[in-house]
Parts: C-alpha cells; structure tokens; sequence
C-alpha cells in the first residue's frame, strides 16, 4: 500500500540523501493505517512538485509529540513545555504566534576550554548558536544546523545525543527582515556539541555580526543578556562542571 504525505524541505531532502531515516507523525487514524513494508509518497512543501517513495522498515507508534518528548527527552524541567504542547497547535512551527520550538547548543571546542558563540544583531549581545525547528522534529539535526550556518564551521559532532537542557525563554516584540514579530516563547531545547577550533569560521550577515571561540570562564562577562546569562548559560556551565564535561 502507498501513503501519500507532504513534508517540510530539509526533512524531506535528508531523507533523500540518506541522512535521515526516521520520522515522527502523529499517530492519528491515517497513520494506524501503516504497515511495515508500506511504501510512502513524500511531496516537498511548499511546491509539492518534487516527490520520492520510501519503504517503511520499521514502526515506533506513539499517539501524541507530547509523548514522544516525554519518552525521548527526559528532563525535571520539562512540566511546563508539556503543558504547552497539550495545550496549543504548531508547537514546532512559526504558525504558533505564541510559542514554538527552538535547538540552541553550546558549541565546545575539542580541548572543552572554550565556547563558540556569535554577536546576535537582535539582541546585541554574544549568544550560543541555535534557532527555530520550523516543523522539524528532528531537534538534533535543528541544532547542528543552526550551528555550521551560524558561523560557517563545516564539521559538528554531538558531544552527548540527548538534550542537555531545556528553558522557557521569552522574545520580545521585535523587527526582523523588515517586519514585527511579536512577542512570544521560545521553548528551547540545548545541547553539546564539539568542533575543532582551528576550523574557517565566518559571520551570518542577516543573523549576527561576530563569530569567535570564548573561553568558557569569560562567557558569563561577555552576554549582555542578564536574564539569558544567569539562569540558562550560567545553569548549563554549573552543570556541565557537574558533570565533568569541563
């Protein structure tokens, strides 16, 4: 039996290059449908022009993304992101006005001494690299993304596959690209990842203005963002200590 479904373009072209082999769907009354063996009709969103057929050679079944996350991603924190997920549609995706999902990572250099951070245009202060899911379930894949994009370092590499931390963060109505986003959540999900410092790095023009490796000592003076500074870097720093990562 083939099934026919849409899918957002970088899952879509990951699961064409062999990148990615899973991928999470509500388990409503079409997808009870599958079977092991099936083959899926993927179109690539937004066009719906270009198409590929897979086989499916495995079923993990799970009624909700709630779940999932439960399961997947284990973390004390994680009551309220839950909650929200229960609540409101679109919780991957820019369609949320409200709140929606975010990758951020501390990106550490091989030696663990030093972070890679960017000068963030919005926020004017130096940042971790990370941004929105945008209907990628795949948050992993979102971060280390977001990190080669952020400052042009080719080679990204999971220090630890599940996510380190999660945080709450709220954004504040801005301008971007000419138009005014609104003020939200960012439901944010970090983890570690590790890449060689003497690596080419460079500036994402329409995102930041600065690339550089900081010490992991001077990351706390460096952020000008008070609220982003002592309750998520200072808390993932504390814990990476903790757990003798640096």
């Amino acid at each position: 039996m083939v099934h026919k479904m849409k899918l957002n373009e970088s899952p879509f072209d990951r699961i064409k290059n062999g990148t990615k082999t899973i991928e999470f769907r509500l388990y409503d009354d079409k997808r009870k449908q599958i079977k092991v063996g099936d083959k899926i009709e993927f179109s690539k969103l937004p066009e719906l022009q270009e198409k590929m057929i897979v086989e499916v050679l495995e079923l993990y079944q799970d009624k909700t993304f709630e779940n999932l996350f439960k399961k997947l991603y284990k973390e004390d924190d994680r009551k309220i992101m839950l909650k929200y997920i229960d609540d409101f549609d679109n919780t991957l995706t820019r369609q949320n006005e409200y709140g929606h999902f975010t990758s951020s990572a501390f990106v550490l250099n091989k030696e663990r001494t030093k972070i890679l951070m960017i000068y963030h245009k919005i926020y004017n202060s130096w940042a971790w690299t990370g941004g929105h899911s945008d209907g990628d379930n795949d948050l992993l894949y979102v971060a280390m993304k977001e990190a080669k994009e952020e400052t042009g370092i080719k080679n990204v590499t999971p220090i630890l596959e599940d996510i380190y931390s999660l945080e709450i963060i709220n954004v504040n109505g801005h301008e971007k690209r000419g138009k005014y986003v609104g003020s939200h959540v960012h439901l944010n999900v970090t983890y570690l990842l590790e890449a060689d410092e003497n690596e080419v790095i460079h500036i994402k023009e329409d995102e930041n203005s600065g690339v550089k490796w900081v010490p992991i000592n001077e990351v706390l003076d460096v952020s000008s963002e008070q609220w982003i500074r002592d309750r998520v870097y200072s808390k993932i720093i504390n814990k990476m200590k903790k757990d003798g990562i640096i």
